[in-house]
């Protein structure tokens, strides 16, 4: 009797114990899973970080393209390698196009000899002859001013800048002739109503062979326009211009030609030469 008795104290005694094995292991499982829980979370929250981080970056790259955007769609409309600026800006709409500048003491007008938005700057300076008429610029015109001023006047510019160059020593007025930057394969206008005169080829510096014409403008049978460094002339003579929209030619590029011009001009830019002289001169002029 006391061997059952023991053995049946040892089975009662073993029950708890195989009860906490149980509970202990049911609680590892639980504790497994609150921890792989837990991983899952963590690794869903750093996905999360790097998914805000990564739209973060794309939305700054796309704010920061975007204002690159504008401001290149800006800059086109006064590039000397660009035309007229797709968003139609305040070039477009100048009136330096109808007139820019006036002659001597009359009331003729000039109109810039080009299409609009394809003017850079004009560069008043000395003609190389006293005879010729000093012109007045109808807007701000910078005055002999360092160069780096009309440099970065014309890099930010939405309109053709105006400026009187530094005296070449010829005695003649500052403003007696213009040297007109334009884009590359620019269309020459006419810059006056009127009838050519004069269709003429000429050596210039005796390095390349120009083209010289000449425009009496109606009213003004006094006064003969005077423009060079065309290409392709398509006028003649006793033909009738209309301002601002017959085509004389073509801007001819002077490469081998250093002009006082471009020491204003962010990068190196062609240029029409236009000056007024007496009909009572013979023609030759220079640049």
């Amino acid at each position: 009797m006391e061997e059952r008795t023991d053995v049946k104290d040892e089975i009662i005694s073993a029950q708890p114990r195989d009860i906490l094995l149980k509970n202990a292991g049911a609680e590892g499982e639980f504790s497994a899973v609150r921890i792989e829980a837990k991983r899952r979370r963590r690794r869903l929250n750093a996905m999360l970080r790097a998914k805000q981080i990564l739209m973060a970056i794309s939305l700054v790259l796309s704010i920061g393209l975007l204002i690159y955007i504008v401001s290149e769609i800006n800059l086109l409309s006064f590039r000397p390698d660009g035309a007229a600026s797709a968003t139609g800006s305040v070039e477009e709409t100048s009136p330096l196009y109808e007139c820019f500048a006036t002659v001597g003491t009359s009331s003729l007008s000039l109109a810039l000899p080009a299409r609009r938005g394809s003017v850079v700057g004009v560069g008043f300076h000395q003609a190389e002859r006293r005879e010729a008429v000093a012109m007045s610029p109808v807007l701000e015109c910078y005055d002999r001013v360092a160069t780096a001023t009309v440099r970065n006047a014309v890099i930010g510019a939405e309109q053709p800048v105006l400026f009187v160059m530094e005296s070449r020593g010829r005695g003649s007025a500052a403003t007696s002739a213009m040297d007109i930057a334009l884009a590359p394969n620019s269309e020459v206008l006419s810059p006056v109503n009127g009838v050519v005169t004069v269709v003429k080829t000429y050596e210039l510096y005796s390095k390349v062979t120009d083209y010289h014409v000449e425009i009496q403008p109606d009213g003004y049978p006094d006064l003969r326009i005077a423009i060079i460094h065309i290409d392709d002339v398509c006028v003649r003579i006793g033909q009738r211009l209309k301002k601002g929209e017959t085509v004389i030619g073509m801007l001819r590029p002077l490469p081998q030609i250093n002009s006082q011009i471009n020491k204003y001009l962010p990068e190196f830019t062609d240029h029409v030469h236009m000056q007024v002289n007496p009909a009572t001169t013979d023609g030759s002029l220079g640049s």
